[in-house]
């Protein structure tokens, strides 16, 4: 039963019918209950009129098969075999039966019987009642009694799947508008009548939409600036092209080669660097990451770009180097943490140094990179991180994505990057990575706790 209002309907529907069954089965049982009494009340009554001498007015329509109530009326002298009164020949009580109420069988039929004794036993007032009537009287008030349960009942199966499809009405006008959220109509559901218990699903979902128009405005926003920046490259590569094709001497066709190979190679650059960023972008899918032991990826990243360092002649080296192990996928924590040094060794001019720090700080490993570069004004600081962003992109090569691609990657794993100009009295930049650490112990290989 997959259907919520189906199983809201059957569900009420038995608990209803549970409940009116305790209700009907309690009504019948006290309907029989206080007939019961009032005819033995009645009994009582008519024995006390037999004491009196009103002896016509019980049973006065003859005997029990005849008679509206069945009732007998007999009275008894001490001495006598017979009764002196009886309103029913055929029938015959024991005189000696106890005061009060007692059950006698008279002619194979159980009676119901009140006996009454009078100035110390002299007279004996008797009054019996079948019960098979009683039994058929207080069955039958038992019955009348079921009718307004058995109508209610009625009105409420009838009822139950109206109310239920009225409180789902909402819902299902919240799933016609659900039905209408694509791309191009990203406009939140109207809760304004949804019940209160639902409101929170239906406010995950408005808040979902949210979410999806802010991801397609910044795709939309990072397409057109990919297609803008990617524009002048392409036109360049055209020109280069052009340019080679019209070369006069085959040592002019070598020099425009050479460009045209520098620009292919820039705009592979930026393409990479836009796959990356798609990638950075891209959600965390749940047990694809790992621990990453950062000294250790710190160690062979210094190793791949220290001939690079070599050739600009700058220092690049390790300070600080405390183990600590973050849980991240190492590829994107890598590229991360190389887009920085890329950077500071870029920005660097020959002769300075780039240094690296790794360690702790209470729960969070902290990655530092220092150059002794030109720094960033402070107003472009921020603006660093934005897409595209580059300073002096008239004398330093890039695309304007690398800190993109820093920031996107550090957010995923709920780090934090930061960038300050160096207040050591020297120029340069500092970068910061922040991560939350985890414990070693349980990633340390037998080799290494050895």
């Amino acid at each position: 039963m997959k259907s919520l209002k189906t199983r809201i309907i059957v569900t009420l529907t038995i608990l209803w019918v549970i409940g009116v069954t305790i209700d009907a089965s309690s009504s019948y049982w006290l309907a029989r209950r206080h007939i019961n009494e009032l005819l033995d009340t009645h009994l009582q009554g008519a024995a006390v009129w037999l004491s009196a001498g009103n002896v016509g007015a019980i049973g006065s329509h003859g005997p029990p098969q005849h008679s509206l109530d069945g009732f007998v009326g007999q009275i008894w002298k001490r001495g006598l075999v017979e009764p002196t009164d009886n309103t029913d020949p055929e029938v015959l009580f024991d005189r000696h039966a106890p005061d009060g109420y007692s059950v006698e069988s008279i002619n194979g039929q159980p009676y119901r019987l009140y006996t009454l004794r009078k100035n110390a036993g002299e007279l004996v007032y008797q009054v019996g009642q079948p019960i098979a009537f009683r039994e058929d009287t207080a069955t039958q008030a038992g019955l009348e009694s079921l009718v307004p349960t058995l109508v209610r009942l009625a009105l409420i199966w009838l009822l139950i799947p109206l109310v239920v499809r009225g409180a789902f009405a909402s819902l299902s006008r919240a799933a016609v508008q659900a039905e209408r959220v694509g791309v191009g109509h990203l406009k939140p559901l109207d809760t304004s009548d949804v019940p209160q218990e639902v409101r929170p699903f239906t406010d995950s979902i408005n808040r979902m939409i949210a979410r999806l128009q802010v991801g397609i405005e910044a795709e939309k926003r990072f397409i057109a600036d990919a297609a803008h920046e990617l524009r002048t490259p392409i036109a360049a590569l055209q020109l280069r092209v052009d340019n080679m094709a019209n070369a006069p001497d085959m040592a002019s066709r070598v020099e425009r080669e050479r460009e045209l190979r520098e620009a292919i190679l820039r705009s592979g650059a930026m393409i990479r660097q836009l796959l990356e960023l798609a990638r950075a972008d891209a959600d965390l899918e749940a047990g694809a990451t790992e621990p990453v032991d950062v000294r250790q990826l710190i160690q062979n990243l210094v190793a791949d770009l220290l001939p690079v360092a070599d050739s600009r002649s700058i220092d690049l080296g390790v300070r600080q180097f405390d183990p600590a192990f973050v849980q991240a996928r190492e590829g994107e924590l890598r590229m991360a943490v190389r887009n920085l040094v890329e950077n500071a060794l870029r920005y660097t001019p020959a002769g300075g140094s780039v240094d690296i720090d790794v360690f702790r700080q209470k729960s969070d490993v902290v990655v530092s990179i220092t150059d002794s570069g030109p720094g960033i004004p402070e107003e472009s600081i921020q603006r660093v991180f934005d897409r595209f962003y580059r300073l002096q992109a008239d004398h330093v090569e890039g695309s304007g994505l690398g800190l993109s691609i820093v920031r996107a990657v550090i957010d995923k794993y709920h780090g934090a990057v930061t960038l300050a100009n160096r207040t050591d009295g020297f120029n340069g930049l500092t970068a910061t990575i922040v991560l939350p650490v985890i414990d070693a112990e349980q990633w340390k290989t037998p080799a290494a706790a050895s």
